[in-house]
C-alpha cells in the first residue's frame, strides 16, 4: 500500500475510532440517570468502547507504517477526533464561543503540524 493509501487509512481508522469512543462517553455521561445504572445505556457505552479500541488499534498498525511511532502522538491524534466528536455529539460545540471555534481548529491544524514534522525527522 502506497504511503498515500496508508495515511488515508489511518484517517479512516482514526476518525472511527474517536467517533465511537466519543458516543461511549457520552452513553457513559447518561447511563446513571437519578444515580442508578440505566443498563442499556451502560451496554452501549461498553460496546462503543470496544468498537473504538479495536479500530484503534488497527489504526496503531498503520501510523506505524506511516512513520509515525510515538505513543503520544499516535493518542493524540485520536484524543482531538474523541473531543470534537464529544461536543458535537453532546451540542456543546454550539456553545462555544468564537474564541473556542478558533482555539480548537488552531489545535487541530498544531497537531498536524506536529505530526508531519515528526515523521520527517524520522524519516531522516
Amino acid at each position: 500500500m502506497g504511503q498515500i493509501g496508508n495515511l488515508l487509512v489511518v484517517g479512516l481508522l482514526t476518525v472511527g475510532s474517536g467517533l465511537l469512543d466519543a458516543r461511549a462517553f457520552v452513553f457513559a455521561s447518561r447511563a446513571w440517570p437519578d444515580g442508578r445504572l440505566d443498563i442499556r445505556l451502560g451496554l452501549a457505552s461498553l460496546g462503543c468502547f470496544a468498537g473504538g479500541i479495536g479500530l484503534y488499534m488497527v489504526a496503531v498498525k498503520f501510523m506505524q507504517n506511516a512513520g509515525i511511532q510515538g505513543v503520544a502522538l499516535q493518542s493524540s491524534i485520536w484524543f482531538v477526533v474523541t473531543a470534537i466528536g464529544i461536543a458535537a455529539m453532546d451540542g456543546t460545540i454550539v456553545q462555544w464561543t468564537r474564541v473556542q471555534q478558533v482555539v480548537g481548529v488552531a489545535i487541530a491544524i498544531a497537531l498536524c503540524w506536529l505530526i508531519s514534522t515528526t515523521r520527517a525527522t524520522a524519516a531522516s
